[in-house]
């Protein structure tokens, strides 16, 4: 089981970061652009053809079509678009900070995400968090600053506008 855990580690890591370095290239190469929205409503779409082929491969066509109907009635969606309607949004952001930071600068600063996410629900959930996670979040802000200060040329030539912008985004 350990073997596992890493492995799915790994595997994320490397979805994530291959994710950020090609949307990235993708941003900034020369030649017509492809449409955002497009590229996440196509993104968007395989996840639901994935997530329905598997529910198929594990259940066969009358469970699936059982489940479909059971599952996905008006209420239950009603009740999942919001935070998917903000996924999407977020998705969206992804793609324009990305045309405006660099890939390094992009990573940490979406990492804040985690900070933020732990701050709401200490203070609003009254969720305690343990000394290690606190210290973690203390590096994590740590790192955001670090990159934030710009320690290569390539941030030093980005208009502040750019930056702005794609700080805002992410």
């Amino acid at each position: 089981m350990p073997k596992l855990k890493y492995l799915s580690l790994f595997v994320l890591v490397f979805q994530n970061t291959a994710l950020v370095l090609t949307l990235r290239y993708s941003r900034i190469v020369q030649g017509p652009r492809y449409l955002v929205s497009t590229a996440v409503t196509i993104a968007e779409g395989a996840k639901v053809l994935v997530c329905l082929s598997v529910i198929l491969y594990n259940n066969g066509v009358i469970a699936t079509l059982n489940i479909l109907k059971t599952e996905w009635t008006l209420p239950r969606l009603a009740k999942v678009s919001v935070p998917a309607i903000l996924y999407t949004v977020q998705n969206n952001l992804l793609y324009i900070a990305l045309s405006h930071l660099d890939a390094a600068t992009y990573q940490v600063t979406y990492q804040l995400k985690i900070l933020t996410t732990a701050l709401f629900s200490a203070l609003m959930l009254k969720k305690s968090l343990s000394r290690v996670q606190w210290g973690s979040l203390v590096i994590l802000m740590v790192a955001v600053a670090l990159v934030q200060v710009g320690f290569g040329e390539n941030y030093l030539e980005l208009s502040a506008q750019t930056i702005v912008r794609g700080h805002f985004s992410a």
